[in-house]
């Protein structure tokens, strides 16, 4: 898919960089982390040509699409999850230490910080890629789909962050759960690139939250629990037909 690979294509100088300058803004996050704006760049890229001006602005409305998710409690009642599955365990031993007295205003610089990288992505993976693929293959077999290369598409980073082969199994577990879970959310929630944006950036926050800057984040129960409500949303949504 040309996608597909203009996303790669572009990839690429972001993780030469992170080669070459081998800094971490936050532990676990390396400089090829700013790839995240290479999705929305890649679907403005072919709308542009396909659609010009005028497809490219359509694209870029759909940042703060906020009014199509009016009156679906239920599709809302999903955005926090991220948080809630990322912090059950460090709550269950015990809580969250305060990292210094940044932690009362870091999360909302980092849920700014994030909410704009996560635009970057989900302007791509939901707003443009999602449907044309969910058109031919469904809801779950695009989630899937999606989910698995956007897991392959860290795989680069993880490796440049020296996450271990476990830590990156786990990772990309978590991913592809987590991609079902916002696709379902995305479809719940009238098609809201903002709903699913809140829920991408409320990830990364809770993760980097933790104890040590997000050094003591661990994918193991994260994906577990990702894995669980995925399968649950999907079992629930076949019921209702």
């Amino acid at each position: 898919m040309p996608y597909v690979l203009l996303v790669i294509l572009l990839s690429l100088p972001f993780w030469a960089l992170a080669q070459v300058a081998q800094a971490e803004p936050l532990p676990g996050l390396p400089l090829s982390g700013l790839m995240a704006f290479v999705p929305a760049v890649a679907a403005i890229l072919l709308v542009a040509r396909a659609q010009g001006a005028a497809g490219v602005r359509a694209l870029l409305a759909r940042s703060f699409d906020v009014r199509r998710v009016q009156g679906r409690g239920a599709a809302w009642a999903l955005v926090p999850l991220a948080v809630v599955v990322t912090w059950a365990p460090a709550l269950a031993q015990g809580g969250l230490a305060p990292q210094s007295s940044a932690v009362y205003w870091a999360p909302l610089v980092m849920l700014a910080a994030f909410f704009v990288a996560a635009l970057g992505e989900e302007l791509g993976w939901s707003a443009y890629l999602l449907e044309p693929l969910e058109n031919r293959r469904g809801e779950l077999v695009a989630a899937l789909l999606i989910g698995a290369f956007w897991a392959a598409w860290h795989l680069i980073p993880f490796l440049q962050a020296d996450r271990s082969w476990e830590w990156i199994a786990w990772q990309t577990l978590k991913t592809v759960a987590a991609r079902v879970i916002m696709v379902r959310l995305y479809v719940a929630s009238g098609r809201s690139v903002f709903a699913v944006t809140l829920f991408h950036a409320l990830d990364n926050v809770a993760a980097f939250s933790l104890p040590m800057w997000g050094a003591t984040y661990d994918p193991r129960l994260t994906a577990l629990a990702m894995t669980v409500v995925a399968a649950a949303l999907t079992l629930a949504r076949r019921r209702a037909g």
